[in-house]
């Protein structure tokens, strides 16, 4: 018998993504066998805002975004990763709010924990290596696979390279689009393995086979499909054949609290005072996946191949339907099994 770590973070008990043995990671348990130590995480997304429930465990990372349009910074690639804001006008879809997408997803892998404030990390000590591939308008196919490669430790132009022992050794992509696995990422992702990084990926919202959505197809990767609070099928989460495993992602329109919690900003356009909001998607589901992997890696060494197939091993039966999601529901502690 072992005593279980019970964050005493203020908001800890609406997590029910991270609590729940039945619907959620099963967090608890594992967090007495690893914590992430030792481990940094690449979040390949929006950048990142500063959040005091966040920044103790951020690294430095890099803006990878080449366009100084996109970027909204002036410039084009360089060393501060920071969200200068994704809100748009209308110019590229419907006018919207900045998204501060790279903050709610880093907060998942990495939130400070048990600091009797806010929310919980899955891997609350490992660190956070922002990289910013995603702007206004998102973000193009050569710069987040110039990012996987950076994070790894390879050569790209515009950016410093990482010595090896400095190196992610997971990334999460909460991002994706239609097409197939082009080229360009497919040898970006090739070379992230084997330089040691595990490449975890989003399965995609537009509830059709994620065979038809990139980078959820590619090969190396691992793909994560969301599931609801009753731990079935999220209504929006992809499927197929491509899906190796899933975790929460919440969905929000059966109650705002089945979404998932984390870190974010309450700036509308640019960066505002910090808050925590609930989100739903499979850029939610990722970044369990992520933490779990972080949380793995801390224990033992392993491949990005072995990473991936003890994910797929140590999972949970889904609770009600999710055909095509995947091996099972990723339970923390039976991953470090």
């Amino acid at each position: 018998m072992y005593p279980l770590l019970v964050p005493n973070d203020t908001n800890y008990s609406q997590m029910w993504h991270l609590r729940s043995a039945t619907v959620g990671i099963n967090a608890e348990p594992a967090w007495d066998r690893a914590t992430g130590t030792g481990i940094r995480v690449a979040v390949l997304d929006t950048g990142i805002v500063s959040h005091s429930d966040l920044n103790g465990n951020v690294i430095a990372g890099w803006d990878m975004i080449s366009s100084a349009t996109t970027a909204r910074d002036g410039n084009g690639r360089d060393s501060n990763p920071a969200d200068e804001g994704d809100w748009t006008t209308g110019n590229c879809g419907p006018a919207s709010n900045s998204s501060w997408h790279g903050t709610h997803v880093a907060g998942t892998v990495a939130a400070v924990t048990n600091n009797s404030r806010g929310i919980a990390g899955v891997a609350f000590n490992a660190r956070i290596m922002p990289v910013r591939v995603l702007g206004t308008c998102g973000g193009s196919i050569s710069d987040i696979a110039d990012g996987v490669t950076w994070a790894s430790g390879g050569t790209v132009s515009g950016a410093t390279t990482l010595a090896s022992t400095a190196i992610a050794q997971v990334q999460n992509l909460s991002l994706g689009g239609g097409g197939t696995c082009s080229t360009a990422m497919q040898n970006a992702i090739n070379g992230a393995n084997s330089r040691g990084s595990t490449v975890i990926v989003a399965a995609g919202n537009s509830n059709v086979n994620a065979s038809n959505a990139t980078p959820a197809n590619c090969s190396g990767v691992v793909t994560v499909a969301a599931t609801n609070h009753l731990g079935g099928k999220a209504n929006y989460s992809n499927f197929g054949t491509v899906v190796d495993v899933a975790a929460p992602g919440g969905q929000t329109s059966s109650g705002t609290t089945n979404g998932v919690l984390s870190t974010l900003n309450a700036g509308t356009t640019v960066p505002g005072a910090e808050n925590y909001a609930w989100y739903q998607g499979t850029s939610m589901a990722t970044p369990h996946v992520a933490g779990v992997a972080a949380l793995l890696l801390s224990s033992c060494s392993r491949t990005p191949a072995q990473v991936e197939a003890a994910l797929r091993t140590g999972v949970r039966p889904f609770v009600q339907t999710c055909s095509g999601c995947g091996t099972g529901i990723v339970d923390a502690n039976l991953v470090l099994n």
